[in-house]
């Protein structure tokens, strides 16, 4: 053990210390007790001053002097490092030996801090805390990439999704004019083994798209002679999509609208064309025969086969590196389509018209937030000048639907939000003064039980009638702080898994492991609090990353601390599909996670997420509980 420094000596230090970032901004007790378990060592130019052979204790502070680091897996990747610095961060953040070696360039004192203190200085100092925990977030790309390597391991590589159009191979777009006979347009087809021609007018600009299909159903069918000009049966208007958008955005616009062929447009001027086949080559998993299977669907064997489709196409796009956000949006909008195939079948049996009602998704549907293990949380409004009378055939509708989807491995929802509840279908009017009770004199309890009703979105019929109620309930919220402190209340009595000293705090699970419920105890946090924002400042948007940006950009927060914010969320959302997609878990640990099946990374970058909410939750009790 070294010798405690001097008085004068460890003032030394201490100055030294607050010269610099972060140390200038943590109290002067807290850099003292740093100081104070540190000890220096002097290294002449050339010395190594660590490298991966050696183990690591010590965070390393450079007091003076000049240093060069070597990345070991590339010789010509130097860096040098000025008085001030702080390393290897990254490495014992991880848990790991460096990654490069550490040598003097000048005359170099170095203060070495043990980890431990440099740790336990964390639960005192929120600028110690806030500089570490930036550090850990930065290790998400990484933790990603890990992940996505070892699934790509197992399939084949495919091109990445989120990349823009642009960056494809261009494939010069065959053109004809509309005028054209369908002999010339056929033919064409044939010769070059295409399937679409984009069909123009007198100044060249797009009229229409002939495609097999096309041919298939109005031309061989119809018993059309092929002198008929090809603007009588081509497909119009013509969808297209800008080069700047990504890949993933043109998927999603080829399964919304049932595409098998996308002209890209730059500026104005056609610039390329895509093909399904162009998308995706994911073994017969492509957007096109997820949605197909879905539409085609008539049996509740048909729609359960389809349900499972889009789980294992989900777990295809993870292979691919597609993050959190838009692999969320697709999986909602994939459940979305089966969840209207399941509506359009049951009003048939029930003989009853979309247009006499509105299904409204709630919580993570309502969100478009959806992962692979998902309950149901949705409701009714349906028409009637006669509710007590009506309401039964509509519950029976309803009930339909819910046990359907349940069938299809969408769960019931165990706090009974659902239309088949009585509650849950009710007419405009009585959605309306439902809302009105929940805002104007709703207790605690109340408020926590309908807090998934303010997500909510229109899933099918009348649309129209959500709009209005979603824009008279915001306006009822705005108008009435007694509601929006209450809300964050019930918000705040909940709290992230963090113990006084920073640790996790878990719960066992009935095998002895240390678990956190990463839905309850994380994103439910943070779908909590932007609601919150969202509704306090009078903001539609429904997504947890919209609200969060939105209401920020008009609170005036800093960019840097609601980026921390979305990032905590898109990781954590990151996490609850990786555990989801565990072959053979257990439905009911769909978001219990075990903490001795993460990394040192992981868990790093997971302490730093709940450490991002209790930040956002802190702001909340300020703003809006006096």
């Amino acid at each position: 053990m070294s010798a405690q420094p001097s008085h004068q000596l460890l003032e030394h230090w201490v100055a030294s210390l607050l010269a610099h970032l972060p140390f200038a901004r943590m109290a002067r007790a807290h850099v003292q007790q740093l100081a104070l378990a540190a000890h220096e060592r002097y290294f002449a130019p050339d010395a190594v001053i660590v490298s991966p052979a050696a183990p690591l204790e010590h965070l390393i502070f450079l007091r003076q002097g000049r240093a060069l680091g070597r990345r070991t897996r590339a010789a010509h990747d130097v860096f040098e490092l000025e008085a001030g610095s702080l390393f290897p961060v990254a490495a014992l953040l991880a848990g790991r030996r460096v990654s490069s070696s550490y040598s003097a360039l000048d005359d170099c004192f170095c203060l070495f801090i043990p980890w431990a203190t440099a740790s336990a200085v964390m639960s005192a100092s929120a600028p110690w805390a806030d500089f570490l925990n930036q550090r850990m977030l930065a290790f998400l790309d990484d933790s990603r990439r890990r992940w996505g390597q070892e699934l790509q391991a197992q399939m084949q590589q495919q091109r990445e999704l989120e990349s823009p159009i642009a960056e494809l191979p261009l494939r010069q777009p065959i053109c004809r004019p509309a005028a054209a006979p369908l002999s010339e347009v056929l033919g064409l087809m044939h010769a070059q083994k295409i399937g679409s021609v984009l069909l123009t007018d007198g100044q060249g600009a797009l009229s229409g798209i002939l495609t097999r299909n096309d041919v298939l159903g109005r031309v061989a069918l119809a018993g059309l002679p092929l002198h008929t000009p090809a603007a009588q049966i081509m497909s119009q208007p013509v969808l297209t999509i800008e080069a700047d958008c990504t890949v993933f955005d043109a998927a999603l616009m080829m399964s919304r609208h049932g595409l098998r062929h996308l002209p890209v447009m730059d500026q104005g001027r056609l610039l390329s064309i895509l093909s399904e086949r162009d998308l995706f080559a994911l073994q017969n998993q492509s957007i096109k025969h997820v949605s197909g299977a879905i539409w085609q669907a008539q049996s509740l064997e048909q729609l359960q086969h389809a349900a499972a489709r889009i789980r294992s196409f989900a777990a295809h796009l993870m292979a691919q590196g597609v993050q959190s956000r838009p692999l969320t949006r697709l999986i909602s909008q994939l459940n979305d389509r089966l969840t209207e195939r399941v509506i359009a079948l049951a009003l048939q049996r029930h003989g009853l018209s979309a247009q006499q009602m509105c299904w409204v998704a709630l919580g993570s549907e309502g969100r478009g937030e959806q992962t692979i293990a998902t309950d149901q949380d949705n409701a009714l409004i349906f028409e009637s000048d006669d509710p007590a009378r009506d309401q039964p055939a509509w519950l029976a509708f309803a009930a339909d639907v819910n046990h359907t989807l349940d069938a299809c491995g969408y769960p019931l929802c165990t706090g009974g939000v659902m239309a088949s509840n009585a509650p849950c279908c009710l007419t405009p009017a009585q959605w309306g003064a439902r809302f009105a009770q929940w805002i104007e004199q709703g207790s605690p309890e109340d408020l926590l039980k309908a807090s998934v009703f303010f997500d909510f979105r229109a899933l099918a019929g009348r649309a129209d009638w959500l709009a209005q109620l979603g824009q008279r309930v915001r306006q009822q919220a705005l108008q009435t702080p007694r509601f929006m402190a209450q809300w964050a209340r019930n918000h705040l009595a909940r709290s992230v898994p963090l113990n006084w000293h920073g640790g996790f705090d878990t719960r066992r699970d009935a095998d002895g492991h240390e678990v956190i419920d990463i839905k309850l105890s994380g994103t439910a946090l943070l779908v909590d609090a932007a609601r919150i924002l969202a509704f306090a400042q009078g903001i539609d948007a429904v997504s947890t990353v919209d609200r969060l940006e939105r209401a920020s950009a008009r609170l005036g927060i800093p960019e840097t601390e609601y980026r921390g914010w979305v990032t905590a969320f898109d990781y954590l959302q990151l996490l609850r599909l990786r555990h989801q997609l565990q072959p053979g878990l257990d439905p009911r640990q769909a978001n219990s996670l075990r903490l001795d099946g993460l990394n040192q990374v992981d868990r790093q970058v997971l302490k730093a997420s709940f450490a991002a909410i209790r930040g956002l939750q802190q702001r909340l009790q300020l703003d809006y509980v006096r």
